[in-house]
């Protein structure tokens, strides 16, 4: 019996060009709920994190949630014991057979994972070993997932590294090792490598696989029209721009502002070329920003100025899309040396970067990649911290609403909140007198000296908290901590008029007061910071000395 699709949509079948689909049976506006999948047919950590992350509901362990490994295997983490008995009892006891197997693993090995893919091939061929209808149907039925084997057998380096993944799954599960079974295991692997979403979210601690035989049916676009969010074990489809009954139901594969061919290489996996407007047309992210329906939207956000957005100003002639391509890829040889220091690394890719610079198209990867990663940088020292202001304001003024025109995307909300925190530490060290004494570079002072970063913070905040359960859910760890900080900052005395007057803005952008407030407390310092980030950068970068000049 084939999934059924989720209410106001519909699953369209395969043509010459692509497989199934699923297709939109109503409106779905801007930001909202398409579909929740609650009930994976797979939903792993990442093996390296095996032991930090509950192995049922995926919760990240912290000092408030402490995981306890099982009694067992020892191997296996979990959140609490509801969860453990869940996993123990899933598809007819899928951890009651991978006990078995980390204990296997422990004694010969010595080890205590396994690499991802290896074992979620191992659980498909144990629930189906204990009789899981609903895997048979997913992984052995005609109506099933689509593989791709026989693409996959074609690149022999590929198929020979599964072939070794397949037989360790088989070897580990304790199953017998009958070319019979090697097979399948193999075709398991392709069908997993095929639809199967990796949920790696560096800033969370979160990696590993989430696979729903429905989910996986939504194609591909470098445009897309919808995206993928998660909170522990479940999914949520939302919709990127407004999609209307009869249309398409898309999302991004890949890292769709990464130049064409690197796109088309990450697509390779799929077996399938994008021929999105994005891709036929070779369409950079200003010229796809420009067009966007989505633009709208930023009239509540910190880049409100929608001409900025439609009419952006760059200097396409001081550098080709070719250039651009080789500028991506001299980044990503940079990225992986390992005879480079940190700073040597930063200076190389700072300079690397100059002619997106001179173009001034700032949004244009790698540069908003380098400037986050001199960010994390700054953030690690804390004679720096300040340095990273500017920098983060730059990200959310000039890169972000260009890469991310949706301002409720959560990767654009998770920029607003890394700002927010900026601000709260930057205040912090203004009331107490640090940041003279940590910042000598005087125009940065200056601008920190005369606004209000608590207003300022406050402003950001409460486009998370209007934003976040947009991006995510209303459960989103992002959104908590925002709301969290939001009430502390209510609750200081002697700023009732100032919290009065964000409130109302964030209820009504257009109220006259509000808005001059927000434009004056909040984003002129926000963009005057912003204005300060490439020569931040070039000070610190340029000549070889440390970040900024100390």
């Amino acid at each position: 019996m084939p999934p059924s699709p989720p209410p106001g949509t519909t699953i369209s079948p395969s043509t010459s060009s692509k497989g199934r689909s699923l297709k939109a049976t109503q409106q779905f506006p801007a930001g909202s709920l398409i579909a929740t999948f609650t009930n994976p047919l797979l939903a792993l950590p990442d093996g390296s994190s095996m032991r930090t992350t509950c192995n049922y509901c995926l919760q990240v362990e912290s000092p408030q949630t402490p995981m306890r490994a099982c009694t067992g295997c020892k191997a296996a983490v979990y959140c609490n014991a509801k969860c453990q008995r869940a996993h123990w009892k899933q598809g007819g006891g899928v951890h009651k057979a991978e006990c078995k197997m980390f204990t296997l693993i422990r004694s010969t090995t010595g080890k205590e994972w396994l690499p991802t893919p290896v074992r979620a091939v191992a659980q498909v061929l144990l629930l189906l070993q204990a009789g899981d209808t609903t895997m048979a149907e997913a992984f052995l039925g005609p109506e099933g997932l689509e593989g791709n084997v026989e693409e996959f057998r074609k690149d022999s380096d590929v198929w020979a590294d599964y072939e070794l993944q397949a037989m360790a799954a088989v070897v580990y599960g304790g199953l017998l090792q009958s070319e019979e079974m090697i097979n399948k295991a193999k075709e398991i692997l392709c069908k997993i490598q095929t639809n199967a979403f990796n949920r790696l979210d560096a800033d969370a601690g979160t990696a590993g696989i989430f696979l729903d035989q429905v989910l996986a049916m939504v194609n591909h676009s470098c445009v897309p029209n919808a995206f993928v969010g998660f909170d522990k074990r479940t999914a949520m489809l939302r919709a990127q721009r407004d999609i209307e009954p009869g249309e398409e139901i898309e999302i991004s594969y890949c890292d769709f502002v990464a130049p064409r061919s690197v796109r088309w290489e990450a697509l390779k996996l799929y077996h399938f070329q994008c021929g999105c407007p994005r891709c036929r047309d070779d369409l950079d992210a200003y010229q796809v920003c420009s067009a966007s329906p989505h633009i709208p939207l930023n009239k509540f956000s910190l880049q409100p100025n929608l001409s900025k957005l439609r009419n952006p100003d760059v200097d396409r002639s001081k550098v080709s899309s070719a250039e651009i391509e080789a500028i991506y890829r001299k980044w990503r040889a940079l990225k992986a040396s390992e005879n480079l220091d940190v700073m040597q690394l930063s200076r190389l890719q700072w300079k690397l970067c100059k002619p997106l610079v001179e173009a001034r198209m700032f949004a244009v990867e790698p540069l908003p990649a380098i400037i986050l990663d001199l960010v994390k940088l700054c953030i690690s020292d804390p004679k720096k911290t300040v340095y990273a202001l500017p920098l983060s304001c730059f990200l959310s003024t000039e890169c972000e609403p260009v890469n991310l025109v949706a301002p409720f995307l959560p990767w654009r909300i998770k920029g607003l909140m890394m700002l927010a925190k900026l601000l709260v530490q930057v205040g912090e060290m203004r009331a107490t007198g640090e940041l003279e004494k940590t910042c000598s570079y005087k125009p940065l002072v200056d601008i920190l000296t005369k606004s209000d970063q608590v207003s300022m913070c406050e402003a950001v905040l409460r486009l998370v908290v209007h934003y976040g359960p947009m991006g995510a859910s209303e459960d989103w760890d992002v959104l908590k901590e925002a709301s969290d900080i939001l009430k502390e900052i209510e609750s200081l005395q002697g700023r009732e008029q100032e919290s009065y007057f964000l409130r109302t803005w964030a209820k009504d952008p257009k109220d006259p007061e509000a808005s001059a407030f927000f434009e004056n407390a909040v984003l002129k310092p926000i963009n005057d910071l912003a204005a300060l980030a490439i020569g931040v950068v070039d000070a610190g970068l340029g000549d070889g000395k440390s970040l900024v000049p100390v």
